[in-house]
């Protein structure tokens, strides 16, 4: 049965059946219309097509075509009449004419609009003239520095005063020299000396880092660039005034790095090398092995009593290391007057005070501790006796009260020293049979 049929047939045919389908007869007719409509969406949409292409042709292209022409004589008319900016504004806006919008913002001093408009339109030399007529120097270095054009962007930071910028922007270029003269100008001494320093120029460079220096002192804050400084210049090949900065940071801070071991380096005086002709030095006895505890101790009572000798010449305290006593082949002693190395600095120097005979004190401490154990390995915190076989513990004792931290817990004097010696070795005739 066709459904045509089912419709004209089938549906009196449920009516006579005493069936009531008067809602459902009004649903099943608007489902059919529905149906029945279905083949027209197409349609309606392929004419809806139709007529926009035909409007868009016809009527709409002549109707833009006229609105466009309207703005153009609108645009004339403004420039005609000297209003450039107004005009501008059209031909941006409106006319989508970029390049005349242009010209016509920078002909009506509107320029930072030109240069936007330069810059979209790829014309970076309008731009960044345009940015500069502006006064917007920065805008016109970012279009330089966009193209690759550092240095042409650090002349513009140079003409605004930006220094720093400019020097950053030379050294990109490779302009190092140039920068140079940008970094000093900025008052960037740090980075002008790096870069002489790059370029073979190590007087210059240590000459330039000094200036970031003036009139300040070693202190927590600047120790490190001393230091710096320091290296640069000996690096320079000036060792005097390397000598002299050293000397101030150790003023500060003795243990500070290698400091002490490149002021023994550099503090070989002709006085010092004409002291040391036909003599040895403590430390070469002491790197030799060949001295057994026993001459050790003698020797080492032998440089105290030279030591007193010294005191009456006015000697000046805190020197004393196994690099600044020599002795020759009659065991007479000679005291250099050289910078030791920070070991055998007492810890007072390290808080600014002026040192005395206890600051000798320490650094014979520290000697001791080293003729006997050949090392400075274990100071401070192994007894002597327990590094050394056959040692009596009163050496301990010895050591120990030299070297302490606070200097008034040390011996006072030579003179106490040795009167210590013979009360720790009571018993004894000689203080050195005790070993």
């Amino acid at each position: 049965m066709s459904f045509y049929t089912l419709i004209i047939y089938g549906l009196p045919m449920i009516g006579e059946a005493g069936l009531d389908l008067s809602a459902q007869s009004g649903q099943v007719k608007t489902g059919i219309s529905a149906l029945l409509l279905i083949p027209l969406v197409p349609i309606v949409i392929a004419l809806f097509f139709v007529v926009r292409f035909v409007y868009r042709h016809t009527l709409g292209k002549k109707m833009k075509t006229t609105l466009l022409e309207d703005y153009k004589k609108e645009a004339e008319a403004s420039e005609k009449a000297g209003k450039y900016v107004s005009a501008a504004t059209i031909y941006e806006s409106n006319l989508r004419d970029r390049n005349k919008a242009a010209a016509l913002y920078e002909k009506g001093n509107d320029y930072r609009k030109a240069a936007e408009l330069y810059d979209l339109l790829g014309e970076s030399d309008k731009a960044r003239e345009m940015y500069e007529k502006d006064g917007n120097i920065e805008d016109s270095a970012q279009v330089s520095i966009m193209e690759g054009e550092y240095e042409d962007a650090a002349r513009l930071y140079d003409k605004a005063g930006k220094k720093l910028d400019a020097a950053v922007l030379m050294e990109r270029a490779g302009r190092s020299l140039s920068a140079v003269k940008a970094y000093r100008e900025a008052g960037d001494y740090r980075n002008a000396a790096r870069l002489l320093e790059d370029e073979g120029w190590p007087k210059e460079a240590a000459e330039m880092f000094g200036l970031l220096l003036c009139d300040k002192h070693p202190d927590a804050s600047t120790i490190q660039d001393f230091y710096s400084y320091a290296l640069k210049l000996e690096k320079a090949g000036a060792a005097g005034k390397a000598l002299e900065i050293y000397r101030e940071i150790d003023k500060f801070d003795p243990a500070y790095k290698d400091v002490r071991e490149r002021l023994l380096k550099l503090d070989t005086s002709a006085e010092a090398r004409e002291n040391l002709e036909g003599k040895t030095t403590l430390r070469s006895f002491i790197r030799s092995g060949s001295m057994d505890p026993k001459n050790s101790i003698r020797l080492w009572l032998h440089i105290l009593k030279h030591l007193q000798e010294t005191y009456k010449s006015e000697r000046p305290y805190g020197l004393l290391a196994p690099d600044n006593i020599a002795i020759d082949s009659q065991n007479r002693i000679t005291f250099l007057n050289r910078v030791p190395s920070s070991a055998y600095v007492a810890p007072e120097k390290t808080k600014a005070l002026e040192p005395d005979v206890r600051a000798d004190v320490y650094s014979m401490g520290v000697i001791l501790h080293e003729m006997l154990t050949g090392s400075l390995d274990g100071l401070g915190s192994t007894g002597v006796a327990d590094l050394v076989d056959d040692l009596p513990a009163w050496l301990d004792e010895l050591v120990i009260r030299c070297i302490r931290k606070v200097r008034e817990d040390r011996y006072q004097s030579i003179e106490e020293i040795f009167a210590d010696i013979k009360a720790l070795s009571k018993g004894k005739k000689d203080p050195c049979n005790s070993v």
